[in-house]
């Protein structure tokens, strides 16, 4: 069932995340790694957080879920000294899995491009009711994050117990069919996939690796 979206009851500040990518993550104890890069970072108002690496290159990203933007635009992130990229994020879509309760191995990515608002609000709202209630019930899903960029990209993360989920949540998107006010020109592919090996995770008050 979902945890929570973007926007709260009341008006409240609504969730935030930062993204690090790095350019490289170290081959043998790399649990060990990314629960220090976890730990060293610094502010208030952390939620949910995991270190990915990419499995078809040396390359990951550091995810953090903060309780609101004040708290994201405060963070201080450790430098391990090949950090390639920031991005601050609205968390569009927080839902827990059928196997929330499970520990993450693996994610999948989704980076779609931004800059066409309509389009992003358009893929907000199938994605909230289309696409997550066929994902909610598929087997092995911990965890799917929608996040939105002022630019208006979207990523997606999703946090799997197995690699074959991954697939198996593919099958249940393609068998939805478009929804009536849906505009298949709005519809685009993300522009990159990234498939990832979850390093180490924080998720909500466990610390999973």
């Amino acid at each position: 069932m979902p945890d929570r979206s973007a926007v709260r009851a009341g008006g409240e500040d609504p969730m935030h995340a930062t993204i690090h990518r790095f350019r490289r993550w170290p081959d043998e104890d790399a649990g060990s790694w990314a629960r220090g890069l976890l730990t060293g970072i610094g502010g208030s108002g952390q939620e949910d957080a995991c270190v990915l690496g990419r499995l078809d290159g040396g390359d990951g990203a550091l995810v953090v879920l903060w309780s609101s933007a004040a708290d994201a635009a405060a963070a201080r992130v450790p430098d391990p000294g090949f950090l390639a990229a920031a991005g601050s994020f609205a968390v569009a879509e927080h839902e827990a899995g059928a196997a929330a309760a499970a520990d993450p191995r693996f994610a999948q990515v989704l980076w779609f491009p931004g800059g066409n608002a309509t389009r992003t609000d358009a893929a907000v709202r199938a994605g909230r009711e289309r696409i997550a209630p066929a994902v909610r019930p598929v087997p092995g899903v911990v965890a799917t994050w929608v996040l939105r960029g002022d630019d208006d990209a979207l990523v997606v993360v999703t946090l799997v117990t197995d690699l074959p989920v991954l697939d198996d949540i593919r099958r249940a998107v393609f068998a939805t069919d478009l929804l009536p006010w849906e505009d298949p020109a709005l519809v685009v592919d993300p522009t990159r996939v990234d498939v990832d090996r979850v390093l180490h995770a924080r998720l909500a008050t466990e610390v999973r690796s």
